[in-house]
C-alpha cells in the first residue's frame, strides 16, 4: 500500500500543542508589555506578524538554546569553572538577544535612546511574565509551558 499510517506519538502532539500555546502566550505578553511601555495601541497586520515572529524566536531561544546549552554544559565536570560560568551567562545572553529583537523588530519608530530603554523594559516584563506563567503551569499541571525556563 502506497499510503501507510505512521505511528503518532501522543507526547509529540502534546509538545507541539504546548509550543503553540507558548508562542501565543508570549505574543500576548509582548503585546501587553509593548502597550504598557510605549502606549502603542495599533494592531495592524504587519505589527501582529512582527509580534508573532518575535514570540516564535523568543520561545525557540528560551527553550532550545537555554535547554541545549545548559544541558550540554551540565554534562561537564560540575567543579569546572567554565561550566559554572556558562550556566550563568547563557540566560543573560538570551535576554540581550530578546532586547535587541524587540528594539529592531517590534518597537515603533522612536528616538534611539527611547527605543532602547523601552526594549529593555519590555524584555524585563516579558521574561517576568513568562516565568510567572511557567511557575503557575508547573504547579497546576506538573508540566511547564516553556521547558527551558
Amino acid at each position: 500500500m502506497a499510503l501507510q499510517q505512521a505511528d503518532v506519538d501522543l507526547t509529540d502532539i502534546l509538545t507541539l500543542i504546548l509550543l503553540v500555546i507558548a508562542i501565543i502566550l508570549v505574543a500576548i505578553i509582548l503585546y501587553i508589555g509593548t502597550r504598557i511601555i510605549t502606549g502603542k495601541k495599533e494592531t495592524e497586520t504587519g505589527y501582529i506578524l512582527r509580534l508573532l515572529a518575535v514570540s516564535v524566536i523568543i520561545v525557540l531561544l528560551v527553550t532550545v538554546v537555554i535547554g541545549a546549552v545548559v544541558g550540554a554544559v551540565g554534562q561537564l565536570d560540575p567543579t569546572n569553572i567554565i561550566s559554572g560560568a556558562a550556566n550563568q551567562i547563557i540566560p543573560v545572553l538570551v535576554y540581550l538577544a530578546i532586547v535587541y529583537l524587540i528594539k529592531y523588530i517590534l518597537i515603533p519608530e522612536q528616538g534611539e535612546v527611547t527605543k532602547f530603554n523601552a526594549s529593555i523594559w519590555i524584555g524585563v516584563i516579558t521574561l517576568f511574565l513568562i516565568y510567572v506563567f511557567n511557575i503557575l503551569t508547573t504547579q497546576l499541571f506538573d508540566t511547564p509551558i516553556i521547558v527551558g525556563v
